[in-house]
């Protein structure tokens, strides 16, 4: 690995949460650097609102502090007292079925009680620790495939389908076993179960408790946060290209032209894809190639009265058997009461994704029209909201199709063969915000 010399300048492109924390991380251990924005103001696909007393997030609602490096990164920050732990009622979560919301909760005796899935669908699922695997366990398969290999096509199509959709918005039966469930993928490899394997790892003790959180401003304010501490490092101008040179590199922007050993790009992967084409066609061809899939945010508020929560939770997910254009709702006012006005009822609701590209061509207030009437009639709501505010972002969340640990190969090839050069994002350390910051962190501490 070729470490960082203390005092040489590195080159970060893109100011969304991987490019801010690579940034943050640079500056902790002493490594001057510039980043680099295009856009008028960093955060990426962060995004906070304020309006009507109520932090509306377009982007990510939540987030889950695996390990506490969130809080840590919080606390270098000076906003640790700002974090928010969200509440009690995440967990307990909805599934819909037949036009119903559905109980979720995580228990085991809940799981039995449920009506999500069939008395047989359930007797398939518990069949889990006995079902034998394939014979090729180091090959790849799709997420939907290898699932219901395990646990039976019910359990895969009301339990498993909503989930990921609602956190990579993709096609469960594209996406790769070995990207997104590597974990799972080692329990059938090592254990001959999910079941067994998910029990051995309870017994592995965690030095830092779990935490789902936010920020009394949002989620932005983690990136203002970070933005306001290294504004004199921030250059806001697009790079347009990366040249390598016979010792480091050379960027040029629309502006001017800059020189560094080291260059760490964090930018989309169908972004850096043109960035990189005159100097590594190959490999800007791989970039551009990687399939983004579209989400529509839309936030939606409704007096208190007008809206009568018998049930409380994190919120729903709708299974594509339901054939429903809403993926799920985030009940945001349940799970975080603080960020919600105070008489008001903070939805937000979620499409688009894999399944549904016509998000981005379909007008967006007709969209919002029909997810609305759909999430009313699923929430047994008449009046029309106080407010209703969408977002489209049409390239979201990248797809980690099967072949995709190919595609990681390859990045990692060309930045053995081109020392200096560094991939990241979350195409490439994953699409959670969380995982960004691990992955920031983690190449900082092996190169620093």
């Amino acid at each position: 690995m070729n470490k960082f010399n203390f005092g040489e300048e590195v080159l970060v492109i893109g100011g969304g949460i991987s490019g801010l924390s690579t940034a943050w991380f640079l500056h902790k251990v002493g490594i001057p650097f510039k980043l680099f924005e295009k856009e008028p103001e960093t955060g990426g696909k962060i995004s906070t609102v304020e309006l009507h007393n109520s932090q509306l997030d377009f982007g990510p609602n939540s987030l889950r502090d695996r390990n506490g490096e969130i809080r840590q990164l919080a606390k270098e920050l000076s906003i640790l007292d700002d974090v928010i732990q969200i509440s009690e009622a995440f967990k307990t979560r909805f599934i819909v079925r037949d036009a119903k919301l559905q109980r979720l909760s995580p228990s085991l005796g809940s799981l039995f009680a449920t009506k999500i899935v069939s008395g047989k669908g359930k007797l398939r699922a518990l069949a889990e620790p006995f079902i034998s695997g394939k014979e090729d366990l180091d090959g790849d398969e799709s997420v939907g495939e290898f699932l219901e290999r395990r646990l039976g096509k019910e359990a895969v199509s009301y339990l498993a389908d909503p989930v990921f959709s609602g956190i990579y918005a993709g096609d469960i039966y594209q996406m790769s076993k070995k990207t997104v469930l590597p974990e799972l993928a080692r329990y059938e490899q090592q254990y001959g179960s999910l079941v067994w394997g998910a029990l051995r790892s309870k017994k592995e003790k965690k030095s830092v408790k779990p935490m789902v959180l936010s920020f009394r401003k949002g989620i932005q304010q983690l990136t203002d946060a970070i933005t306001e501490k290294l504004s004199e490092h921030i250059i806001y101008d697009e790079v347009l290209s990366v040249q390598k040179l016979s010792s480091g590199y050379k960027i040029t922007t629309e502006e001017r032209a800059y020189e560094a050993q080291k260059v760490i790009s964090c930018v989309p992967a169908f972004s850096l894809g043109r960035i990189l084409e005159g100097f590594a066609p190959e490999v800007s061809a791989l970039l551009t190639d990687i399939d983004y899939a579209p989400m529509l945010s839309t936030q939606v508020l409704f007096e208190k009265g007008q809206v009568d929560m018998q049930k409380n939770g994190f919120g729903f997910l709708v299974p594509r058997k339901e054939n429903l254009r809403l993926l799920g709702a985030i009940w945001k006012s349940s799970i975080f009461p603080e960020l919600s006005g105070e008489n008001l009822h903070h939805f937000t609701l979620m499409t688009g994704g894999a399944h549904d590209r016509n998000v981005i061509s379909d007008p967006v207030g007709e969209f919002e029209q029909e997810i609305l009437a759909e999430f009313s009639n699923l929430m047994g709501i008449e009046e029309q909201p106080s407010m209703i505010k969408s977002r489209l972002w049409p390239k979201a969340i990248p797809q980690m199709n099967v072949g995709y640990e190919g595609i990681k190969e390859t990045l990692s090839g060309f930045e053995q063969e081109y020392p200096g050069f560094y991939f990241g994002g979350n195409y490439r350390w994953g699409v959670s915000v969380p995982d960004c910051i691990s992955g920031a962190n983690g190449i900082i501490r092996s190169l620093a």
